[in-house]
């Protein structure tokens, strides 16, 4: 508790970060790594191969960009090293390790960046008309431009509309329907998506496509889904990570997802 207290204190925090608890959320996503280590393995190799035989069919490899890296718990620092010149992580919160290590290193470099530009608007948020306003108008922006040999988009499409859809529920005090997340959901990750093909470089996108749900008796009581089409990109590889086994994030049921990656 003693080291969670010092990390809580001494990780650079955005006032955004630290107002919608994100610094609590990555705290706790690296815990869950260590006790989920056994049950996420097959998923991180998975994304470590992708990303190793994509670029090592760059013609070039100077340059890496990797958005919602987090922990870079798919994408280990080292490949990351390994493989390229220059090193480019972009989120809204970057661990203290990750801090150290850009001090440390000058081909390192760390971006503090909501890449929804909506965190700062959740206050304006009254409805969900306001909320279908809002991605509206994000569509039509620029809302970032990377230039590198190799832009890796790290599971990051289904989480972009969390936080607007929290905000939301908590001003009207209802939880929206499934339908209505879902259709919420599929215009911020179709406005990544648009943003990420203007980016100069090759793509890669790991991305969960469903979420499933099982009770004690492993039956399905959940299987969401929304219906972001990948149009210009190819296809890598599909399969399943199991997030939260039962007793994990809830003693009632478990989190699967289907996962898929892309190159464009």
């Amino acid at each position: 508790m003693l080291l969670e207290s010092l990390e809580f204190l001494l990780t650079p925090t955005s006032p955004i970060a630290r107002k919608y608890g994100f610094l609590y959320s990555s705290i706790s996503l690296r815990h869950r790594y260590h006790r989920q280590k056994k049950n996420w393995l097959p998923h991180l190799k998975n994304c470590q191969d992708i990303f190793l035989e994509t670029a090592q069919s760059l013609p070039q490899r100077k340059s890496v960009v990797v958005m919602g890296s987090a922990h870079l718990h798919e994408i280990p620092l080292h490949l990351l090293m390994d493989n390229f010149e220059q090193v480019t992580l972009v989120d809204v919160i970057h661990p203290l390790k990750h801090h150290l290590q850009a001090k440390r290193y000058s081909r390192l470099k760390l971006v503090t960046m909501d890449l929804t530009n909506a965190l700062d608007k959740l206050q304006s948020l009254n409805s969900l008309d306001d909320l279908n306003a809002l991605a509206q108008q994000l569509a039509n922006e620029q809302l970032f431009h990377f230039d590198a040999d190799l832009i890796v988009s790290a599971n990051l499409l289904s989480q972009l509309a969390l936080l607007p859809l929290d905000a939301v529920e908590k001003k009207i005090k209802r939880t929206l329907e499934l339908s209505e997340k879902d259709v919420i959901c599929t215009q911020f990750a179709e406005t990544h998506l648009k943003n990420l093909k203007a980016c100069t470089g090759t793509k890669l996108i790991y991305s969960d496509r469903e979420v499933i749900y099982r009770d004690k008796n492993n039956e399905v009581i959940y299987n969401g889904h929304y219906p972001v089409k990948f149009d210009g990109y190819k296809k890598l590889k599909e399969w399943y990570w199991m997030l939260a086994p039962l007793k994990e994030a809830s003693k009632n049921y478990s989190i699967e997802m289907k996962i898929e990656a892309y190159r464009g």
